[in-house]
């Protein structure tokens, strides 16, 4: 302690009145001297200075080489703002020290601090006025800069969807979450209240306590931007000691603005995009987005010598649309067009729309037209369900046009005009078909979606293809079986679906040699997916139950023994007609051959499941109107519940055909069935999709398990 002042300290007595002063060894920090404005300042005693330390006073003082700087150090009165300036001293007993001089500040926010918050001001609006909110990035970068001025560590921005908020920025990756329930955030105050809601410390809070391990401080502020509303929230892991002041509101309030006006440029950006890149009636992209798009899959295909291809779509039948209801229900059904063939696209595929009733799709990498083709029969399959009207119904189907790069065209315009070369002589030619464009001579190649022209009695151009439904075992979620379900292309109305009661052979020679493709056809995939490792059979409808196809397709060796992946499926009224006799004949002929046999479409007569228990069936499938009335009907539930039981007192499984609902679905499960089988489980698709959608089931289950 120093009985008299240093020799400096007698020099500046004059002025240093307003002058926190202390004396302190450089190298260790011991404070040896202080004066009264410093002893009453950090409540210190003069005579008592025993292992005080700059340091532990003022956080930043652990250096004192001469230097000068402002910070804030808690005093007894609070957190203050000082000036401070250390210097060498001379004169003074001893060797190594330092004097130093703490002026309190008007504020805590005065000078330098005010100036750097104008500088990062300055920085947001430069950075919305030239960037905006172009991307994730630019956003982080102007939540950093904003949080520097805030003197807390992190910044999120939210949005407000209903009772949730979502987390869309932050001003780094860790701190973004999908959706947060607004009555279990920080930022309830502020969405509540819709201002600016701060807590100095969560830990003293208890609406906020449960915070306390990440967040022990936070500021958040709520506004709106046209009918949305956000909410910026600055956070700490440390307590904050003093209240935020007026400059700290003035700048929330300064970020804010900044913040709308990027949020306001960036939905005025996303909307000039929507105009000039996508369609106002369907919202798909436009020419000019699909022209972009192709040029990028060209590209592609160019430097990994890949082949890529772009369709033409004409709907068929759409004028007698345009006729019946007028242009504004012709938009109503082209809107509807447009999002059914978006559903059939995957990942990689792009869909855009020419204008008028014309679409395009472009398909980036390809490894041959099966392919294509099974994109078209996607197509088909969902424009053949009614599209619905002011009380008409209709059923479209769609001319395609296909070009593929690099066979048939070097370029994006001559692809474009070789697709729809193609596309107008599909139409031509009757429409509801594909055309291939080829190359070598120019002409358009056909590619009808299956074209099996040994059914006689039937036209060359008429087409017939196997789509399967799967059927899904409830006890052990596993699909175990599928229905081939036959699909006709018509020259006119298209892919047609059963409802149409198109007839599917016109003499008994074409019911036969329909049964034989069927039979053929069935029996080959089913194989093919045993082999692969999926255990499946498949069940079939025949139209004239001939046991001579049968031997034919057991005299074919290579299918002989696969036969027993097939089920057959009757139907109990036809054990009533005058061809009883025959069928029966037919059903044990097939079941000593190894096939299995399934009664289809059962409608609640108890009585015809015990006259056919001498039968060799194993499932019986549950009509469609059974399965919708389990819902609405006290009297079908328990015709449904009685199926069930005498279905299994004979040994049969239950297959609950038409499930459209979870609702359905759980009541069958209630019932003990045993599988059921409809759009809730999947559509009927392709052989193809069918083993994609199989495999994409497969790894979906292996990663919720």
């Amino acid at each position: 302690m120093f009985e008299q002042l240093p020799p400096v300290l007698e020099r500046r007595r004059g002025d240093v009145a307003g002058e926190a002063l202390f004396v302190a060894d450089a190298e260790s920090g011991v404070v040896s001297f202080v004066n009264a404005l410093a002893a009453e300042a950090f409540g210190l005693a003069t005579d008592d200075l025993t292992d005080v330390r700059m340091a532990d006073l003022v956080p930043e003082l652990a250096d004192l080489g001469q230097r000068r700087f402002v910070t804030s150090a808690d005093t007894p009165n609070g957190r203050q703002a000082f000036d401070v300036v250390v210097t060498t001293l001379a004169g003074a007993p001893g060797s190594g020290a330092a004097l130093v001089a703490l002026r309190r500040r008007a504020t805590a926010f005065d000078g330098t601090a005010e100036e750097k918050r104008s500088e990062r001001l300055e920085s947001l609006w430069t950075l919305v006025v030239r960037r905006g909110f172009a991307g994730a990035e630019q956003v982080r970068a102007l939540l950093r800069e904003a949080v520097g001025g805030i003197e807390l560590e992190r910044a999120t921005l939210a949005r407000v969807d209903g009772h949730e908020l979502v987390v869309d920025f932050a001003d780094d990756e860790e701190h973004v979450a999908s959706r947060i329930p607004i009555e279990t955030s920080l930022e309830r105050g502020a969405v509540g209240g819709s201002g600016t809601f701060a807590v100095l410390d969560t830990a003293l809070d208890s609406e906020y306590a449960k915070f306390a391990d990440t967040t022990r401080c936070f500021l958040s502020s709520a506004f709106r931007v046209g009918e949305e509303r956000w909410v910026l929230t600055f956070a700490s892991s440390t307590p904050r000691a003093e209240p935020f002041g007026r400059e700290d509101w003035a700048y929330v309030d300064d970020v804010v603005e900044a913040v709308a006006r990027g949020i306001e440029r960036r939905e005025n950006d996303e909307r000039i995009e929507r105009l000039a890149y996508f369609d106002a009636l369907t919202s798909l992209p436009n020419r000019m987005a699909l022209h972009a798009r192709l040029d990028e899959a060209l590209a592609d295909a160019e430097r990994t010598e890949a082949r890529a291809a772009v369709l033409f779509l004409d709907i068929d039948g759409f004028k007698g649309v345009n006729d019946t209801v007028g242009h504004r229900g012709g938009d109503v059904v082209l809107a509807e067009v447009a999002q059914r063939l978006r559903s059939t696209l995957r990942r990689d595929e792009y869909i855009g729309r020419l204008g008028g009733d014309e679409f395009a799709i472009v398909m980036p990498c390809i490894a041959d037209r099966a392919e294509i083709e099974s994109i078209a029969n996607r197509i088909g399959g969902v424009l053949t369900f009614p599209f619905a009207v002011e009380g008409n119904r209709f059923s479209l189907s769609a001319s395609i046009g296909v070009a593929i790069y690099p066979d048939d065209a070097s370029g994006r315009d001559e692809l474009l005009a070789c697709a729809d070369a193609a596309m107008y002589s599909a139409k031509n030619d009757g429409g509801s078909r594909v055309r291939f464009r080829d190359a070598p001579n120019g002409g358009a190649g056909d590619a009808s979606f299956a074209d099996h022209s040994a059914l006689a009695g039937e036209p060359r151009d008429m087409g017939y293809l196997l789509c399967y439904q799967p059927i899904l075992d409830l006890r052990h979620g596993r699909v175990t079986a599928a229905e081939a379900l036959i699909r006709r292309i018509h020259p006119v109305h298209g892919l047609l679906a059963p409802e149409r009661g198109w007839s599917i052979a016109s003499d008994e020679a074409g019911r036969r040699a329909l049964d034989r493709w069927v039979l053929r056809e069935a029996v080959m995939q089913a194989a093919a997916w045993n082999r692969g490792g999926t255990p499946i059979r498949v069940d079939v409808n025949l139209a004239a139950y001939d046991v001579g196809e049968i031997d034919a397709l057991l005299a074919n060796e290579q299918l002989a023994s696969d036969v027993r992946f097939l089920r057959v499926e009757i139907t109990a009224r036809q054990f009533e007609d005058e061809h009883a006799d025959g069928i029966v004949a037919f059903v044990k002929h097939c079941a000593a051959s190894g096939i299995g046999f399934t009664l289809d479409g059962f409608d609640g007569k108890l009585g015809a499941l015990a006259s056919l228990a001498h039968l060799p069936i194993a499932t019986v499938k549950l009509g469609r109107a059974l399965v919708e009335g389990l819902a609405v009907s006290r009297t079908t539930r328990a015709i449904v519940e009685g199926s069930i039981l005498v279905a299994r007192s004979l040994g049969w499984s239950v297959v609950a055909k038409g499930v459209e609902t979870g609702a359905q679905n759980d009541a069958l499960v209630a019932l003990g069935c045993d599988a059921v089988q409809g759009f809730y489980v999947a559509h009927p698709m392709t052989a193809k999709d069918f083993g994609a959608w199989l495999r994409d089931r497969s790894d979906l289950l292996e990663r919720q398990a």
